[in-house]
């Protein structure tokens, strides 16, 4: 008999088994170092993985954050350290965990700082917000502890919210950021598919459908000053019990996005991929009016954030 898990149960499943395979491969390979860390560290996921939202293998997504130490120990400390992020990337390789074709990885020595640096490295994607650095917040913010010293991880959190509390107009960047994709859906209600490249006439569910809401989920929860959540689900529900006069809109999109989670699942099952890009003439109809339902949450999230952060004037 089919059994009917919820999906935003199976998603943190496979999230701790996943974190216990990465804290089972850290430890071997600190066993594998010729001398113990110079240092405490700790082991973030970002990303999607951050957000425990991943349910098929994809790309590794992760960085490194040490204790500060002395400026001339400062070379050899992160040499020391990309040599064990290397191992640690390499062996989740190993068990299929595909390598970053963005090099999005703790063993590019840009993502395996120290405190110190990943504060500075903060504040300057806050107070310099061009489309990369934006880019950068919303992969890097959603980072979730894995292993290793805590306190650091905490630390981190703080100094992102000290820089954007000290930096207002972060945050209306990051909301023309989240409304940068609209529902998806033409004028005469067909469905926005690319329009070239390898995925020609193909919709993109993660860019068009899943990154509006979560964009929309993080943006908001940074502007409450709430640390403790990544996961978009998990944000809409805090959302819902902060504003009970937008309790609907956000209850919708927390619907919306784990119908579109079920959805994209499904689909990379069904074609042995990560389901992202869809052909939608093999849908049914009744699918393709599901997939259109989710649509009307994304617009009224995003109604609510151009209101909110006044970005009429900018649009």
């Amino acid at each position: 008999m089919k059994q009917q898990i919820p999906i935003a149960f199976a998603t943190k499943i496979l999230s701790a088994i996943n974190e216990s395979i990465t804290q089972k491969i850290i430890d071997q390979a600190i066993k594998e170092m010729p001398t113990p860390p110079p240092t405490t560290f700790a082991w973030l996921a970002i990303g999607s993985q951050g957000r425990e939202e991943q349910l098929l293998l994809t790309d590794q997504d992760n960085a490194l954050v040490f204790n500060n130490v002395d400026k001339n120990e400062y070379e050899e400390t992160q040499q020391y350290f990309l040599t064990l992020a290397k191992k640690i990337n390499q062996k989740l390789e190993i068990v299929g965990f595909e390598l970053c074709p963005a090099d999005m990885m703790a063993s590019n020595p840009a993502w395996c700082l120290s405190v110190s640096q990943w504060e500075q490295q903060f504040k300057k994607w806050i107070t310099t917000p061009d489309q990369d650095n934006l880019m950068l917040c919303t992969i890097f913010f959603d980072f979730e502890f894995v292993y290793g010293d805590k306190k650091l991880v905490n630390s981190l959190a703080e100094s992102i919210f000290e820089s954007i509390e000290s930096r207002d107009i972060f945050l209306t960047y990051l909301g023309l950021n989240a409304l940068k994709n609209p529902p998806p859906l033409s004028f005469f209600r067909q469905f926005l598919v690319e329009r070239d490249g390898e995925h020609k006439d193909q919709f993109d569910i993660k860019a068009r459908a899943m990154m509006p809401l979560v964009d929309a989920a993080r943006l908001l929860i940074l502007s409450k000053n709430i640390k403790t959540h990544n996961n978009t689900i998990v944000r809409y529900e805090k959302l819902a019990e902060l504003e009970p006069q937008n309790k609907e809109v956000f209850l919708a999109c927390l619907e919306a996005f784990k119908n579109l989670l079920y959805f994209r699942t499904q689909q990379g099952l069904l074609h042995n991929d990560s389901g992202r890009f869809i052909d939608l003439q093999t849908l049914s109809k009744a699918n393709r009016l599901e997939l259109k339902s989710c649509f009307k949450a994304v617009k009224e999230v995003q109604d609510l954030i151009q209101t909110r952060f006044k970005l009429s004037q900018f649009l």
